[in-house]
């Protein structure tokens, strides 16, 4: 589903990634850890070209996204993203928050749209909060709403900037099981995240980036208690 090649990105003289390469298939769950400034950010950011690639290619679905003639809103449609600060639209009620992506693009009418919101609200156990504003709820509750709207999008693949690390510990839980539940019904799913037991539950792939690179890359029984490189046993060793 998604093709990286020589993948490269520069601010200024800071050379973030240093020639990634990865390849993603349908239903895949990627988790990529690593420590701070190691480009895990910065890598998934450019999945859907909210950070431009310095050189390198990116396929997504048979397309070269990184092709200047792609139209990069169209890609987007396909990809939903959750980050680590939810992003809702602080007037807008939850339920208005949801359907204004299906809506202004005309890929649901809003009554379709409305019904497909209570659908996935349900799904979060949030249906009561559908005429709430983002004030009115907790962190746990507004980032479930932001995973809800990516979904609204009928996406092809998730991508999940640390969804977890600005909610206060009691929260995050309420979080990782919406992410789960994602997980278990085939979602192909690309997660940037600190939280090793979700990685160990749900990944199919982990992946150690460092120094702007993928170091190691395994299944999750493979990658915990056995990691190959010096670094990840170091990385592991502090985090777990």
């Amino acid at each position: 589903m998604i093709t990286v090649k020589d993948l490269h990105k520069k601010f200024n003289d800071n050379h973030v990634l240093q020639g990634v390469n990865y390849h993603i298939s349908p239903g895949e769950k990627i988790v990529v850890v690593g420590p701070s400034g190691s480009g895990k950010s910065t890598f998934l950011r450019c999945l859907n070209l909210l950070e431009t690639p310095t050189s390198g290619e990116i396929w997504f679905d048979g397309k070269l996204i990184t092709d200047k003639k792609t139209d990069i809103n169209e890609v987007r449609r396909h990809m939903g993203m959750v980050f680590q600060h939810f992003n809702l639209f602080n007037n807008l009620t939850i339920m208005d928050n949801i359907i204004l992506a299906p809506t202004k693009l005309k890929i649901q009418k809003p009554e379709e749209a409305k019904e497909n919101a209570l659908a996935l609200l349900k799904r979060v156990n949030l249906v009561e909060k559908a005429d709430a504003y983002p004030a009115q709820l907790s962190g746990g509750q507004k980032q479930r709403i932001a995973i809800v709207r990516s979904l609204a999008m009928n996406p092809k693949v998730m991508l999940f900037d640390e969804p977890t690390s600005a909610l206060d510990p009691e929260m995050v839980g309420e979080v990782l099981e919406v992410m789960k539940e994602l997980a278990e019904s085939g979602m192909t799913m690309v997660c940037v995240t600190h939280e090793m037991g979700f990685a160990r539950e749900v990944a199919t792939k982990c992946l150690f980036m460092d120094g702007g690179n993928i170091m190691e890359e395994n299944t999750p029984q493979e990658f915990f208690a056995n990691p190959q490189c010096d670094r990840l046993q170091d990385f592991l060793s502090k985090v777990l």
